[in-house]
């Protein structure tokens, strides 16, 4: 009886359960009745939910008939509906329209998107999905019009070249500020910051903006926001992909191979006695080396022997977040490692973040976040034609790596009048070149609320950064003659030891009120102080003549040097602002910077930097309300001021240098004065005009963006030239000015079509430079070499435009030459110049020289598409670039035709005879050790290529598992490649690429070849 009773209890509970819950079903659809497949259903307080079916169905047991369903889905608003009761509820979710109410991060601050008046990009990591990235600057590739971001060499944890609307300055850099927490951190994040502590990027493009930063702002300002808890929500994350870097094939430089070379040789041997002698040689004059091409022994790929195929790539991140009670909390480490494309070089960073903050009672909120990490890099000197990746293009590829009896050649020594080169794979092997760096990055604050809306906030922000660099060359490593010095080893091994120790502090105190003015009236103010100091301090040693290479450090060589070094610089700002609102249509906001930097003169320590903005919602005026498909339309207008201080710490002071002398016999140590001081140097300013639009329409789904600006730069600052009876013959001075104007339109459409969700951005970037003027006694500014390409900067043209000579061709014939301007030691087969000042001579100088190329794109653009159906997702991103030049340097020794060097597969098709003409000239004007390169390799348009472009930049490809456990509230795994496909027509493998800075633009000398990556990742989360 009693079993039996114990039985008919628990059939009655099952019932009485059975009687509370209550079976729901019903169909989630769009505000335009299409069903919603994937909806995620769940019951409120519980880990109880379904999703719907592919019609947007879905069938739910619920507690009680008093539970409540949340309802959410990607792209749409989440909804929630109590029960009540009911056993069918049909739910609309509507289009995700918060993007006008969320809150966009802005200089030492915040707003709300629909008020900002100025030129703002916001970047979410959501729309960039896993996209391997060792640099915060590669998530930036394309996903901001105006922003231009360049990876012009390969090394692993290398840098990107970002320019924001432009380049803004001829002489003091034109890098963007970065920003991290509110912490401005200076013209570069470094590759030590983990792109995936990242929650969104701001990036501030006109002076309305940035003129809130004074000094630093004319560049543009990047803000990187780092993750936080989520409220309320306690989740553990953790992600790893691996994959494989390699040069695909398409991107490689087609040289000749050891046949192909020697067949080379022995063409232009018997070529230069056609033409020099007017005779046909006999077999018997070519040298032996390369007599018969066909019995070469050896065909070495060098460039080949020095790639790691099938690098390894790695990235694993962990993220531990608390968003329960007052205090929040999130603790992440990660680890990434990069094996590079060429052999021995690499990369691995550690990284560790703490973000903790919360409200600790209704007057106070605090926050603290440290990060730290700590890479390790081995590299190389792969950059330039006398370095790694160009002297393996260079070598003689009729000789073998390794010696008969399997033992590694140190050096390739040049035979049959081919230059010696260092073996690259020994090189590589046995040079020791590594940088670790370690970096603690920490911002802490607090935050008084006085009274409603006024609130005071003070934060102390600090950097300490470690940077360590040795290298070590044996006596076994040979030096190349293409580097201008000859030298098979041994040697002199050297040692080199660099350790460098950075500090950064800043302060700063904000008072805001944002007062309760009722419905038609929004105010924010601001005031503040802010107060930053920076100090470097370094030693540099080194040594040389070792006993011998086993003992890598400079305590083993016999001589040895050092030299010791601190710099600092600091700066002291009081800033305001004020943003209004009326209606939420008419808006104003206006901010006023005085700034102080320790970097300018005596006279001009000082400086002020206004901006203003205005906007107009017009989709809210009463005359809109009927064009139904326009959601918002707003037009804004901003002006500002803004500056660069990017010129050194100690310009404006005179230097006073060592300079000894012998006297009687007797050492005496001396000083001079190594530059004159200009107590009236200042910072440049740069006046921005921006005009821009904001329209969103069809509920949303399509949005533009457009926008005009107008940005001149004043007080360049820049070498002036002085009389040589002072003692020198330069002198920083303030002079110049340079205008960019250009138009960035940018449009997004989001919609639904049945079950698939689909997303695609496309933004296209026009920007123009021109110089203004240049004060000194010249017009024009000449950089690079008579060999090497020159970028000038002239009056009335754009930055860095290419000069050299003017090709019109090839010479045939004697005659043609005798009919031509005179252009003194050219011979047929030779290049055909250009007169361009009429006088009758092709000058051996510049005067003759004129402009070859345009660096500028005419247009930049980037298309993002992405998509998801059910489990599965996409994001594709392609960036160009239009109608610029490229001066391929490299070929200035690719295509000699001397024999010294490997040359170009191209270098077939060259001239032979006038009745085998081919399309390159010939250079091999030499017989009997006489060499004449006169007219071959000087700048001409010869060296130039159009730089236009299409490359598949990033794909990520997910899938979203099925959930099979209570462990996991999501999981999903995905494929993700990084430079897929490259559509050009330029010879190089890197049409970004330039081994030179500054406003030397687009001079490819070879360089650290971009590699593909693809990887494999899974995504879990607890």
């Amino acid at each position: 009886m009693k079993k039996l009773s114990l039985l008919i209890f628990c059939m009655l509970l099952v019932y009485q359960g059975l009687a509370q819950s209550v079976q729901v079903r019903g169909k989630v659809s769009t505000t335009g009745g299409v069903g919603v497949p994937g909806t995620s259903v769940l019951e409120k307080g519980t880990n109880n939910g379904a999703v719907t079916n592919v019609n947007g169905e879905y069938t739910i047991r619920v507690a009680s008939k008093n539970a409540v369903l949340n309802f959410s889905s990607v792209g749409l608003l989440p909804k929630s509906e109590a029960v009540q009761g009911r056993t069918v509820i049909d739910v609309q979710l509507e289009e995700n329209q918060k993007e006008l109410t969320e809150v966009v991060v802005v200089g030492y601050g915040s707003q709300r998107k629909q008020d900002i008046t100025s030129a703002v990009s916001v970047i979410g990591m959501k729309d960039i999905g896993e996209q391997p990235a060792s640099n915060m600057n590669q998530l930036l590739q394309g996903r901001a019009s105006g922003v231009v971001v360049k990876q012009k060499a390969g090394t692993p944890g290398g840098a990107f070249e970002v320019r924001v609307r432009g380049i803004g300055s001829l002489g003091a850099g034109s890098d963007p500020l970065y920003v991290i927490d509110g912490f401005p951190v200076g013209t570069t994040v470094g590759a030590n910051f983990n792109p995936n502590d990242i929650e969104s990027i701001s990036v501030l493009k006109d002076a309305a903006s940035t003129a809130i930063y004074g000094a630093r702002g004319s560049n543009g300002v990047v803000l990187i926001t780092t993750k936080n808890a989520q409220e309320g929500k306690v989740n553990v994350n953790f992600s790893v992909d691996y994959g494989v870097n390699s040069i695909p094939d398409s991107r490689r430089v087609k040289m000749l191979n050891g046949p192909e070379f020697a067949q080379f040789k022995k063409d232009i041997f018997m070529d230069a006695i056609r033409i020099l002698q007017k005779r046909e040689p006999s077999l018997e004059e070519v040298p032996i080396g390369y007599r018969f091409p066909e019995q070469t022994k050896y065909s070495t790929d060098w460039f080949g022997a020095i790639l790691n195929k099938n690098s390894a790539y790695q990235d694993a991140n962990l993220t531990i977040s608390s968003g329960k009670g007052p205090i929040k909390s999130m603790f992440s480490v990660g680890y990434y490692k990069e094996d590079g494309a060429i052999m021995n070089t690499d990369y691995d960073r550690i990284s560790i973040r703490s973000n903790n903050g919360g409200q600790v009672n209704k007057f106070l909120t605090v926050g603290l976040n440290v990060n730290g990490s700590l890479t390790r890099q081995n590299v190389a000197n792969t950059d330039g034609r006398s370095a790694l990746v160009g002297g393996a293009l260079l070598m003689d590829p009729r000789e073998p790596i390794y010696n008969p009896d399997g033992s590694m050649r140190p050096y390739i020594g040049g035979v049959d009048g081919a230059f010696g080169f260092p073996n690259p794979v020994f090189l590589l092997q046995n040079v020791i070149r590594k940088r670790n760096i370690s970096d603690v990055l920490a911002n802490a604050f607090a935050e008084f609320t006085i009274m409603e809306g006024l609130k005071f906030r003070s934060s102390i922000n600090g950097k300490m950064n470690f940077n360590r660099f040795k290298e070590f060359v044996p006596s076994t490593i040979g030096a190349s003659v293409a580097s201008g010095t000859a030298g098979a080893p041994p040697r002199i091994a050297t040692a080199r030891d660099i350790s460098e120790q950075l500090q950064n502090v800043s302060f700063d105190e904000l008072l805001t009120y944002s007062p309760k003015l009722g419905e038609e009236h929004k105010l924010d103010a601001m005031l503040g102080f802010t107060s930053q100091k920076e100090q470097v301090y370094g030693i540099d040693g080194s040594a040389n003549t070792f006993p011998d290479d086993l003992v890598p450090y400079l305590g083993a060589g016999s001589i040895r040097s050092s030299n010791s070094y601190e710099y600092s610089w600091s700066l002291m700002a009081y800033f305001a602002r004020v943003n209004y609102a009326l209606k939420d249509k008419y808006l104003f906001s206006a901010s006023f910077r005085r700034e102080g930097s320790s970097r300018f003169g005596e006279n001009n320590k000082f400086g002020d930097f206004p901006a203003a903005s205005v906007g107009w919602r017009i989709s809210e005026e009463p005359f809109m309300k009927d064009i139904s498909f326009i959601n918002d339309m707003k037009i804004r207008a901003s002006w500002g001021v803004t500056g660069n201080n990017n010129i050194g710490n100690y310009p404006s002071l005179a230097f006073v240098g060592a300079n000894n002398y012998i006297l009687g016999n007797s050492f005496a140590p001396g000083k001079v004065i190594s530059n004159f001081a200009n107590s009236s140097l200042k910072w440049e300013k740069s006046d921005q005009l921006d005009i821009g639009l904001d329209l969103a329409t069809f509920n949303n789904k399509l949005t533009f963006t457009f926008e005009y600006y107008k940005k001149v730069t004043n007080d360049m600052l820049l070498p002036v030239s002085i009389p040589a009876v002072s003692g020198f013959t330069t002198s920083l001075d303030n002079i110049g000015q340079v205008q960019n104007t250009g138009v960035e339109i940018s449009a997004d459409y989001r919609t639904s079509f049945g079950p698939v969700n689909f997303r695609t951005n496309m933004n296209v970037t026009m920007n123009q430079s021109k110089i203004l003027a240049i004060k000194g006694a010249n017009d024009m500014l000449w950089y690079g070499g008579f060999y090497g390409g020159y970028n000038v900067m002239k009056v009335g043209r754009p930055i860095g435009m290419i000069y050299g000579y003017r090709k019109e061709g090839i010479f045939n014939t004697q005659a043609e030459i005798d009919a031509w301007a005179k252009q003194d030691g050219v011979i047929p087969g030779g290049m055909k110049f250009k007169d361009m000042n009429g006088d009758g001579v092709i000058s051996y100088d510049t005067q003759d020289m004129t402009e070859i190329g345009n660096p500028n794109p005419a247009f930049t653009w980037a298309w993002t598409m992405a998509a998801d159906y059910r489990q599965w997702d996409l994001n594709v991103l392609f960036v160009g670039a239009q109608d610029f030049d490229i001066y391929r340097n490299i070929e200035a020794s690719t295509m000699n035709m001397d024999g010294v060097f490997n040359v170009l597969d191209k270098a077939k098709d060259r001239w032979r005879s006038a009745t085998n003409q081919g399309t390159n000239p010939n250079d091999k004007n030499s017989q009997g050790g006489t060499s004449y390169f006169k007219w071959s390799r000087e700048s001409s348009e010869r060296y130039v290529y159009d730089g236009s472009y299409v490359w598949l930049k990033a794909v990520t490809l997910g899938y979203k598992l099925p959930k099979m456990s209570n462990i996991f509230s999501e999981s999903r795994v995905f494929l993700t490649a990084n430079n897929l496909f490259l559509f050009t027509n330029y010879p190089g493998n890197n049409p970004d690429a330039g081994v030179r800075g500054g406003t030397e633009l687009n001079n490819d000398d070879e360089s650290y070849p971009v590699p593909r990556t693809v990887a494999l990742g899974v995504k879990l989360n607890f």
